[in-house]
C-alpha cells in the first residue's frame, strides 16, 4: 500500500490521502454527536493544552520522515548527475582515439536510449533490479581496456576512461538501489494514527460546541492531509509528480 502511494498519480494520491484524513475527522465528529445525544459528558470538553504535545509529536514525525525522503531524493539526483558527467567524460576522452571513437559513441548513445526507454519506466514502477548489467556500457568498458596506446597522452586518457566508465557503472547501481526507496509502512501507519489521535483531541476540546468542533476538525484535517500528500508524493525518487527524469543523460547523449 505504501509503495503504491509513492507511485500513484498526484490527483489519485491526493484524493486517497484527503479521503482517509477527512474520514477520520468525520468519525470523530460523529462520535461527539452521538455522545451528546446520549448525554455522555466525559468525552469533553477537555483542556486545550492537550493539543500542543500531540501536534508536536505529529510535526516531529513528519519532519523525520521528510528528512529521510529528501535525503534519498538528493542522493538519487546526485547519482544521475554523476552518471551523466561520467558518460560525458567518456565521450570527450575518446577524442584521443579517433579510430575507436565512433564505435564507443554509438554504444553510449544506445545505452542512454535503453536507460530512457526501459530502465526509467522500471524505476518508476519500482521494478528495477541490479540483475541485468548494462550490456553496451560493459562493452565500452571492455573496449577502453584494449585501446591501442602509443603516446603518453593516450595512456593518461585510457586511465581516465577506465575510471569514468567505472564511475558511470557505480552511479547507475546507486540510482537503481535508490529507485526502490519508500517510506517504511510502520512509520507511515504510526504517523496516520497520531494524526487521528490529534484530530480526536481537537474534537474533544470543542465537544460542547459541535459546529465549532466541525470547523476546527476540517481545518486541522486539511493541514494534515496536505502534509501527508506532499510526504507521500516525494517518497519514490523516480515516480510520481516530483519524479527525477533522465534529462541529464539525454543532454550528454552523443549525436
Amino acid at each position: 500500500m505504501v509503495a503504491w502511494l509513492g507511485h500513484a498519480p498526484l490527483p489519485l494520491l491526493t484524493l486517497v490521502v484527503f479521503a482517509a484524513v477527512y474520514l477520520a475527522a468525520a468519525l470523530v465528529l460523529a462520535v461527539l454527536w452521538w455522545a451528546r445525544r446520549q448525554g455522555i459528558e466525559h468525552l469533553g470538553p477537555l483542556s486545550p493544552g492537550l493539543l500542543s504535545p500531540l501536534g508536536l509529536i505529529f510535526g516531529l514525525l513528519v519532519g523525520f520522515l521528510v528528512a529521510d525522503v529528501w535525503a534519498d531524493r538528493d542522493d538519487a539526483a546526485a547519482a544521475v548527475s554523476r552518471e551523466a558527467s561520467a558518460l560525458r567524460d567518456v565521450d570527450l576522452l575518446m577524442g584521443a582515439f579517433p579510430a575507436q571513437q565512433p564505435e564507443v559513441r554509438r554504444l553510449i548513445a544506445e545505452q542512454i536510449d535503453q536507460y530512457v526507454a526501459t530502465e526509467w519506466p522500471e524505476m518508476a514502477g519500482g521494478d528495477a533490479t541490479l540483475t541485468i548489467a548494462p550490456s553496451r556500457l560493459v562493452a565500452v568498458q571492455a573496449r577502453t581496456l584494449t585501446l591501442p596506446v602509443t603516446t603518453e597522452g593516450q595512456r593518461v586518457a585510457q586511465d581516465r576512461l577506465v575510471t569514468a566508465v567505472d564511475q558511470a557503472l557505480e552511479a547507475r547501481r546507486a540510482r537503481l538501489v535508490l529507485s526502490g526507496s519508500a517510506i517504511d509502512p510502520l512509520r507511515l501507519t504510526a504517523l496516520y494514527l497520531v494524526a487521528v489521535t490529534t484530530l480526536a483531541a481537537m474534537g474533544a476540546i470543542q465537544a460542547d460546541r459541535l459546529r465549532r468542533a466541525g470547523v476546527a476538525l476540517f481545518l486541522l484535517a486539511t493541514a494534515m492531509a496536505l502534509a501527508l500528500t506532499l510526504l507521500c508524493a516525494q517518497a519514490a525518487p523516480f515516480a510520481g509528480y516530483f519524479a527525477i527524469d533522465p534529462e541529464l543523460l539525454v543532454q550528454v547523449r552523443p549525436t
